[in-house]
């Protein structure tokens, strides 16, 4: 059953995409075509959104692990009395 059930589901979902005959129209013709990038134009644009995404994710991880910090033990004699101790 569930192997018909995902059988029909991708199968919808072909169907559903192949209908959707607007998406591959082309521009009007009264717009004019943009410049042209290069391939060392585009490789810097996509993989500088990717680098930048990856090392916002790591300053993130990074910025937040740092509640995880355990100092260390404070040295014999520096205690601290706590509140309402004379």
């Amino acid at each position: 059953m569930t192997a018909l059930r995902t059988s029909l589901s991708v199968l919808l979902a072909t169907v559903v995409v192949s209908i959707a005959t607007p998406a591959f129209a082309d521009s009007p013709s009264s717009w004019n075509p943009g410049p042209s990038r290069t391939l060392l134009e585009n490789v810097v644009f996509f993989g500088g959104w990717f680098v930048g995404l990856y090392l916002v994710i790591w300053f993130l991880a990074f910025a937040l692990s740092r509640s995880n910090f355990v100092p260390e033990p404070p040295e014999p004699g520096s205690e601290v009395q706590g509140h309402g101790h004379h």
